[in-house]
């Protein structure tokens, strides 16, 4: 009798662990295929450079009113050291996807629904990120000399004398998707996330270094104005404020009683009212 109830035991445990793994490997496949999707939605937006180059100046002058048009004065501090300068270029083509990657996966394993939460404040966010694309496209600080405004940037990542292979996919490549930048923000989304997953204070200081050496590392090549940056903080920040609200059951009551109300109500009188009218003939 024990023996059969260790068998039993044995197998809804590994009928618990084929669940999880499906929900896992279901969770990986769905987010996946639609971060593919808003890769290529901001793919296909065509080119509108008089429009991202004139926006870009607008940033440039915005930050000089602020004070602090401050990229260039340190990229050129780091350039005179190369092996800095080969470590921000690593840190900017590796220290993004590959790094979301495995935080993803390492979050899906440790708690799908926190997973779910992350993942939803991401999407959020690429659908704010698309519609700017779309609607306000800006130059990188990159590509300024190439379209007549040097202002002293130079293209560490993509140049021809980048020590690094920076690859993407051609259908999903938009070189005026700068605004906001997505490269701080949803790095800055996973440090969120592994602070609020673990109490380890070395591991949450790792996650803050983490955003801060990315932010050094995208001003250093050259990839975005301190602007893109913040704009990319706060739709992420914005972003998980809604994901968390729509998360809290009275607002998805709130939400249940305005459709029931307000949609569904009035298309229940003008249905009712059509059957009631008398027909002709």
């Amino acid at each position: 009798m024990s023996m059969a109830i260790r068998q039993g035991s044995s197998s809804g445990g590994t009928g618990y662990e084929g669940r999880r793994w499906r929900l896992v490997a279901g969770e990986i496949l769905g987010t996946s295929i639609i971060l593919a999707v808003y890769f290529l939605l901001r793919g296909l937006r065509p080119e509108d450079i008089d429009s991202s180059v004139n926006r870009s100046l607008q940033l440039i002058r915005f930050e000089r009113r602020l004070g602090i048009f401050e990229e260039v004065r340190l990229q050129e501090i780091f350039l005179q050291y190369d092996w800095l300068m080969t470590i921000a270029n690593l840190v900017y083509a590796w220290g993004h996807y590959p790094v979301l990657l495995a935080i993803a996966l390492w979050l899906v394993v440790k708690d799908p629904v926190r997973f779910r939460f992350v993942r939803n404040v991401m999407l959020v966010s690429a659908a704010v990120g698309v519609v700017t694309y779309w609607l306000w496209p800006a130059a990188p600080p990159r590509l300024m000399e190439i379209h007549g405004y040097d202002f002293g940037f130079i293209d560490t990542v993509h140049g021809e004398t980048s020590n690094v292979h920076y690859f993407q996919p051609g259908p999903f490549v938009n070189n005026y998707a700068a605004l906001p930048s997505f490269h701080f923000g949803w790095i800055a989304l996973a440090s969120a996330a592994i602070w609020v997953n673990t109490e380890n204070r070395w591991v949450r200081a790792a996650a803050v270094a983490m955003s801060v050496v990315m932010t050094w590392a995208i001003t250093v090549t050259g990839n975005h104005y301190f602007f893109d940056m913040i704009f990319g903080g706060v739709v992420v920040a914005a972003s998980w404020l809604f994901v968390n609200a729509l998360s809290q059951e009275e607002t998805r009551a709130h939400l249940r009683r305005f459709f029931r109300v307000r949609v569904l109500t009035p298309a229940k009188v003008e249905a009712g009212t059509r059957e009631d009218r008398p027909r002709s003939g």
